[in-house]
């Protein structure tokens, strides 16, 4: 997954350098006739022309993935609580430099029809069994989805807190909302809510003496 969104971001900015250069270029041959502050020929709707084609040009391409019309779902990091709603620094809702990545900051509201889970990882003996049974299953002709390595439990607003990272679901369109009314928040469990198992001895080899 990391090489594959370093792939892309690789890619987006070839792709913005490119958008520059051709933006600049065709704005600087534009404005070659006309004044730079103003004028049918000026520099500023000369680069506006080229950067607009070169957008056009480059989406045409295929070497960015298209910006998503509708987002219902975006993730970031808890900055204050509040009584029925918090916020969040939000990341990107999409790697396109030809598109915004959607406001930084946004309030997600919560009511009481928000369902809110956190996800706890499951055991070593918890993922054992669950695997076991996952096979049996395959084995008997059901279709049935691979176990997922936690468990949901629903949990009250009181469990979110400011440094978490979220993921919230709402079934409007939020691509561009400041404000977002939730109809669910996830969360993964903090280490220091779950029992930790100490790490394995490292062995030491005998000490032999002649």
């Amino acid at each position: 997954m990391n090489g594959i969104k370093t792939m892309w971001i690789a890619v987006a900015a070839v792709a913005v350098v490119a958008l520059v250069i051709v933006g600049y270029s065709w704005g600087a041959s534009r404005s070659a006739g006309g004044s730079i502050i103003g004028g049918s020929g000026d520099y500023t709707s000369g680069y506006a022309a080229g950067m607009a084609a070169a957008k056009k040009k480059i989406a045409a391409s295929g070497l960015i993935p298209p910006s998503p019309i509708t987002v219902n779902t975006i993730s970031g990091t808890v900055k204050s609580v509040d009584t029925d709603r918090f916020t969040i620094a939000a990341n990107p809702v999409n790697f396109n430099p030809l598109d915004t990545p959607g406001p930084t900051e946004r309030t997600i509201v919560v009511t009481d029809k928000t369902q809110i889970t956190v996800r706890i990882p499951s055991t070593p003996e918890e993922m054992a069994a669950a695997n076991k049974a996952f096979q049996e299953s395959m084995k008997s002709g059901k279709l049935v989805a691979p176990p997922a390595p936690f468990t949901e439990k629903t949990v009250s607003f009181d469990a979110i807190k400011v440094s978490m990272v979220v993921t919230v679901t709402s079934a409007d369109n939020i691509k561009d909302a400041t404000t977002v009314n939730a109809t669910k928040i996830t969360f993964d469990a903090l280490p220091s809510s779950n029992p930790t198992v100490p790490p394995a001895p490292i062995p030491i080899p005998p000490v032999t003496t002649k």
